[in-house]
C-alpha cells in the first residue's frame, strides 16, 4: 500500500485517468467516440480495465457499492457498442444508441472518480466525507445535465447526418 491505496487500486486509479482524459478529448473533439481509431482503442482499453479492476477493490466501503454497479454498466455499455459496430440490430436506432452507449461510458467512470478524488483530497482536509455529500451532489448533478445536453447534440448532428463512422 501507498498513500493508503493498494497496488490495484493504484493500476486502477492511473488506468482510469488516462480513459477518462482519452474519452473526454475524443468527445471534445470529434463529437464521438471513433472505437477503431487509435485513441478509440487506447480509450476503450482503458476504461474497460479500469472498470473490471474496480470490480476487486473493496477497501473503501467493504461491500459492493454503487461504484461497481457503474462500472459493470460501462462494461456492459463497451459490450452493447462493439456488437452495435457490427451488426446493425436495431435499425436505424443502432448508431443512435452506440454512440450514446460509447459516451455515457464517460460519464459512468466520471461519477465515481469524482467522489473519490474530492474523499481523498486535499489529503489532510478532503473536501468531502462521503458521497451523499452536497459538493458530491451538484457534481453528479451537473454532469448529468452536461451529458444529457451533449447527448441531444449527439442525436441532431446522428439525425442530420453529419455523422461519419
Amino acid at each position: 500500500m501507498y498513500g493508503g491505496i493498494s497496488l490495484i487500486g493504484w493500476f486502477h486509479t492511473v488506468i482510469g485517468i488516462a480513459g477518462i482524459v482519452s474519452g473526454l478529448y475524443l468527445l471534445f473533439r470529434f463529437k464521438f467516440i471513433d472505437i477503431w481509431s487509435r485513441l478509440g482503442k487506447f480509450y476503450l482499453s482503458c476504461t474497460f480495465l479500469a472498470s473490471a479492476s474496480s470490480l476487486f477493490i473493496y477497501s473503501a466501503t467493504g461491500s459492493f457499492n454503487i461504484a461497481h454497479l457503474l462500472s459493470i454498466l460501462t462494461i456492459l455499455a463497451i459490450c452493447v457498442a462493439l456488437i452495435l459496430d457490427k451488426k446493425n440490430l436495431l435499425g436505424f436506432l443502432t448508431i443512435y444508441i452506440k454512440e450514446l452507449a460509447l459516451s455515457a461510458t464517460v460519464l459512468f467512470s466520471i461519477l465515481p472518480t469524482t467522489a473519490e478524488v474530492l474523499k481523498r483530497l486535499p489529503p489532510d482536509d478532503p473536501f468531502v466525507e462521503s458521497i451523499d455529500d452536497p459538493l458530491v451532489i451538484k457534481f453528479y448533478i451537473t454532469y448529468l445535465i452536461v451529458y444529457s445536453v451533449f447527448a441531444l447534440y449527439q442525436i441532431y448532428i446522428i439525425s442530420k447526418k453529419s455523422y461519419h463512422e
